[in-house]
């Protein structure tokens, strides 16, 4: 392996939480990160200062996240409830423990805009306005849901329920605008950054891709020829994570990492002749989560054999990052691109700044991706 003789990013910060580590993030606003835990900690890290909001009780968290604006967070697992948290200049406050029955919660997000939550529950989506305090509306699917996620202009939430994803309008939530139909049922879904392409993991080891222009397309003209949605790939394996590279030229081909078993495979929508793909193929172990730094093309690639694989233009390996003695579970990269969290199996929390001579070789980055 042909790794950088100057390293991209170095340690910075460490800490120990009591159990895996299973959900981490950063907050919009300064360098607040958030951790969750499989043994229920809730834990903020503020300027690298610790504040304990959950204690452990023995019940999993599994999702966490902060609001568009970083005045609320949200934390909800195996206990079937969902705290939220008012943050202040003087210290966070649990405003809010809601609770609507015993189902399992383990997806959340967000509204971009307003302080609009949504999280699954059992076969309904709620949505909550934690300004108002009071239940937006209640979303009604055939099956459990498995996941959910708000297009990034907000105008859209898009929600998995078996072989079908469904998309809702958030100016009217009385149907679906959309559904979209699939092989095999639909688990993990992630928009693009400028909300041009929804992809779904599913599990028949698929992954699809809605160009969503040409959703909009068919329903302005049903006689409009606009492309349908495509499988990109039937994998060796489970599809467990995918990311979408932020590429600030939106004439460029997207770029779509999906993990399955110790791969990364990389995906590139090239015009005329369908989606190409290449592999990373360095991991010993399970790939369980991957993310593009902001801006760039460096992605960062986590597995259960310890290693952290730090990829130039998604293509060259250029930095090992190791520190969790049983493996990684979780990464996540800070707004700005400035800091890179991850997560361990025994509870290790690991933050690496960027180096400060690193922006200047990471912007050519995208330059060979298009």
């Amino acid at each position: 392996m042909a790794l950088s003789p100057q390293p991209l990013v170095e340690l910075s910060a460490q800490h120990a939480l009591t159990d895996y580590v299973t959900a981490l993030t950063w907050s919009p606003v300064g360098n607040t990160l958030a951790i969750a835990s499989g043994a229920g900690e809730v834990v903020l890290w503020q300027d690298f200062q610790e504040t304990i909001l959950h204690a452990a009780s023995g019940a999993s968290i599994d999702a966490l996240g902060f609001s568009g604006e970083g005045d609320w967070l949200a934390a909800a697992g195996q206990a079937g409830e969902v705290m939220i948290w008012r943050l202040s200049a003087d210290s966070p406050e649990l405003v809010k423990t809601l609770t609507w029955g015993s189902a399992w919660i383990d997806r959340l997000q967000w509204h971009p805009h307003h302080p609009w939550l949504a999280c699954n529950c059992g076969r309904v989506v709620h949505i909550w306005d934690a300004e108002q305090g009071k239940a937006l509306t209640i979303l009604e699917l055939p099956a459990n849901v498995q996941d959910l996620a708000w297009a990034p202009d907000g105008a859209h939430l898009a929600v998995s329920a078996q072989h079908r994803v469904y998309m809702w309008e958030t100016s009217r939530w009385i149907s679906p605008r959309y559904e979209w139909e699939l092989m095999a049922a639909s688990r993990v879904l992630t928009w693009s950054p400028k909300g041009a392409y929804l992809a779904s993991a599913n599990q028949d080891n698929s992954v699809g891709v809605l160009t969503w222009d040409n959703v909009r397309a068919l329903k302005q003209s049903p006689d409009n020829p606009a492309d349908l949605p495509v499988l990109v790939a039937g994998l060796p394996g489970k599809v467990r994570q995918l990311a979408w590279a932020d590429v600030p030229d939106a004439k460029r081909s997207p770029i779509l990492a999906t993990t399955t078993r110790s791969l990364v495979v990389m995906w590139i929508l090239i015009p005329g002749e369908g989606w190409q793909s290449w592999l990373l193929d360095l991991h010993q172990d399970t790939v369980l989560d991957v993310a593009f730094q902001p801006r760039t093309g460096l992605l960062a690639s986590l597995s259960e054999d310890g290693w952290i694989l730090l990829w130039q233009a998604a293509v060259e390996p250029v930095q090992v990052l190791e520190g969790a003695e049983d493996g990684f579970s979780c990464l996540t990269w800070h707004s700005t691109g400035e800091y890179l969290a991850a997560g361990g199996q025994q509870g290790e929390v690991l933050v690496w700044a960027l180096c400060p001579d690193a922006k200047q070789r990471l912007l050519p980055q995208l330059e060979g991706l298009s």
